[in-house]
């Protein structure tokens, strides 16, 4: 069949099973969708899977074939919170799929804007694990040459049999500096209903590289301050997928004695209302237990219109395991927005 002929193709004649309207629509803006694909070097990675792998397993490197599974494709819209439209079209459309013991696990797409790595991926199972799954492994998501990452995951249930998942993480990086290219590698080895128990083992293991988004970067440095804790704002960054603000907290050693554990969270607006974050922190490392916390936080793209952006810095101060902690607000800063 010649590109043209499969670019004319009508979905509506294919013969599919089970698939309802809404994901033929989905196969069809897959086949006609124009966003960049993955480096080769994961095509190799992932061929070597099935030359060593077991007789169980199957991997399937080419994107095509993850492609051919309606549900899978944009899994991006079924997260609120996050500027799909951005994310589709300059995240980096992945296309993995490796299947064991009725347990099939897709990468849709990812995107790394300089800071944070964002990973949309799928899961179809012939197994009931209920509401919750959850997947475990010796690595999550292993960035090459980081000395690990913090970040969040979130799996929802779709139907009977499927899940879509997304991860978010910051690698830190021994010097601080951020590569231009990361080398991302994902071996999860089960999976486990919460709610009735069921688990499943096996081998699922993936390997593909990002480029970094090129975005402007706007130099702040400027610094509020409590009688305990110095903050300072150092830049933030905008990409065309997100926007990430760099930052130091400087603790007195007095302070730590007291709480072991000093935590900086944010409150993020703009002038005309709009919330981005409120109570929620990000990657970051301290090289001397505490006093010095360098970090990086990230959210969505600034909305349209907005002058201002309003950054409020909360530290949490905390005994830790639950035994208490103490809340200090730092003076806000005003972020001018050029136009």
């Amino acid at each position: 069949m010649s590109m043209k002929e499969w670019l004319e193709i009508d979905i509506d004649q294919l013969e599919l099973l089970d698939v309802t309207d809404v994901e033929k629509e989905r196969a069809k803006q897959h086949i006609l969708k124009k966003r960049k694909k993955a480096p080769v070097w994961r095509t190799v990675a992932a061929a070597a899977v099935i030359i060593v792998g077991t007789a169980t397993a199957a991997s399937f490197a080419v994107p095509s074939v993850a492609s051919q599974i309606p549900f899978m494709d944009d899994v991006i819209r079924y997260f609120n919170g996050v500027d799909n439209k951005s994310f589709e079209e300059f995240s980096t459309d992945i296309g993995l799929s490796e299947s064991d013991n009725g347990v099939t696990v897709m990468i849709d797409d990812a995107v790394y804007d300089g800071t944070n790595i964002t990973v949309s991926f799928a899961i179809e199972t012939d197994k009931d694990f209920g509401e919750t799954i959850r997947m475990s492994g010796p690595n999550w998501f292993d960035v090459a040459g980081s000395n690990g990452s913090g970040g969040s995951s979130e799996i929802t249930k779709i139907s009977e049999t499927r899940y879509v998942g997304l991860s978010t993480f910051t690698p830190n990086f021994k010097d601080g500096e951020y590569p231009e290219k990361v080398d991302i590698t994902w071996t999860p080895q089960s999976f486990k209903g919460i709610e009735n128990d069921v688990e499943v083992e096996g081998v699922w293991s993936f390997a593909f590289s990002l480029d970094r988004l090129e975005g402007d970067q706007k130099l702040v440095n400027e610094t509020v301050q409590h009688k305990d804790v110095t903050f300072t704002l150092k830049s933030v960054e905008f990409t065309d997928v997100s926007t990430v603000i760099s930052y130091e907290q400087v603790v007195k050693d007095e302070f730590l004695e007291k709480w072991p554990s000093v935590t900086p969270v944010f409150r993020i607006t703009d002038d005309l209302g709009h919330v981005y974050i409120d109570g929620t922190g990000g990657g970051g490392v301290s090289h001397d237990e505490g006093i010095t916390f360098e970090g990086t936080t990230a959210f969505g793209t600034v909305r349209e219109g907005a002058k201002e952006l309003i950054i409020q810095p909360v530290a949490i101060a905390s005994l830790m395991s639950g035994e208490g902690h103490e809340e200090i607000e730092l003076d806000p800063i005003v972020i001018e927005l050029g136009e």
